[in-house]
């Protein structure tokens, strides 16, 4: 299959940038479904010869030409490197803002548009949550074998009566994954429009194995006959190491990155959902947003999806 030739609007510019994370070079447009032309590696240099716009990918839509037939997507590189005859001032002079996710400190606060919360966190209004840009809200079920959240269920009404996306997470402990699957899916009681998601994280004294993990996710795949979201960041990281995992990779990754840019691991080019400030972590981005206050620090976590409303929908329980 060959790539029709991009007609997006373009800005020449002469430079070079390094690759920060392993990438794609897609051939003909630059899109994520355009043929893979190559792969390069983190570190590796390369020259760019426009900027240009193409499918938004974690809230950025800037891509790089690398030569007539190739592009590279910004957020997986550095800031451009200007000749001397070709400066980044000329380059937001032209017309297109160059907020890659590669730039090493945020200039605004992110606007999330999903949020996740538990039982501790704050809820006055779901309606004015939703009408301060909040699509949708995915909410702690259960933890390990036995640990229920009591909100859960009465939340769940008052969000999909809002108007909401409404998904589930489980927190992952130690305990046998498959009766924490039973646990999870008698609380969440998911439909077919219900996000479900796994919590993956650092629980000391309590830890969910990798090889638990594998586990809850094939058997909440087997009943459901869809594929959870994966909720992670140092843990996955750490767990995985810089090898690729085809069976973690076919996950989508909700990923938990505090700071100016997500990195994701080796399995996946990029997150699916970025959960950019957790609570007192993250600072000076965190939030808390119209009708969902938080915690009693009115400290919240927020999160990004790199689409529109309707991709999201879309997406959500798939």
């Amino acid at each position: 299959m060959t790539a029709t030739m991009s007609t997006s609007p373009e800005i020449a510019i002469s430079g070079a940038i390094t690759v920060t994370a392993l990438a794609n070079i897609r051939q003909g447009v630059p899109t994520r479904s355009a043929p893979v032309l190559r792969k390069v590696a983190q570190g590796t240099g390369l020259p760019v010869t426009a900027l240009t716009i193409g499918d938004s990918v974690q809230n950025n839509a800037h891509w790089y030409r690398i030569d007539q037939n190739s592009f590279i997507w910004a957020g997986a590189c550095s800031p451009l490197m200007p000749s001397p005859h070709n400066s980044a001032a000329d380059v937001e002079a032209g017309g297109i803002q160059t907020n890659s996710a590669a730039v090493a400190t945020l200039k605004a606060p992110l606007q999330p548009n999903v949020v996740d919360i538990y039982h501790a966190d704050n809820v006055t209004s779901f309606v004015e949550a939703r009408n301060a840009g909040i699509w949708g809200v995915i909410h702690k079920a259960t933890t390990g074998a036995t640990g229920r959240d009591d909100a859960y269920a009465r939340r769940r009404d008052q969000a999909l009566e809002a108007g909401m996306l409404w998904g589930a997470y489980h927190w992952g402990t130690a305990a046998n994954p498959i009766a924490q699957v039973d646990n999870f899916l008698e609380v969440a009681r998911p439909n077919d429009h219900t996000l479900v998601a796994l919590d993956f994280e650092r629980d000391v004294g309590n830890q969910m194995s990798l090889q638990g993990a594998r586990i809850f996710l094939r058997e909440l795949t087997d009943r459901l006959g869809r594929r959870p979201v994966i909720y992670s960041g140092n843990t996955i990281k750490e767990a995985l190491g810089s090898e690729e995992d085809e069976f973690f990779g076919k996950h989508r990754l909700w990923l938990a990155q505090y700071g100016p840019r997500p990195k994701v691991q080796a399995s996946w080019e990029s997150c699916w959902l970025w959960q950019f400030t957790g609570g007192a972590i993250g600072d000076p981005n965190r939030s808390s947003v119209p009708g969902m206050p938080g915690n009693a620090k009115s400290e919240l976590d927020c999160n990004l999806y790199n689409g529109s409303r309707l991709q999201l929908e879309a997406e959500w329980a798939s």
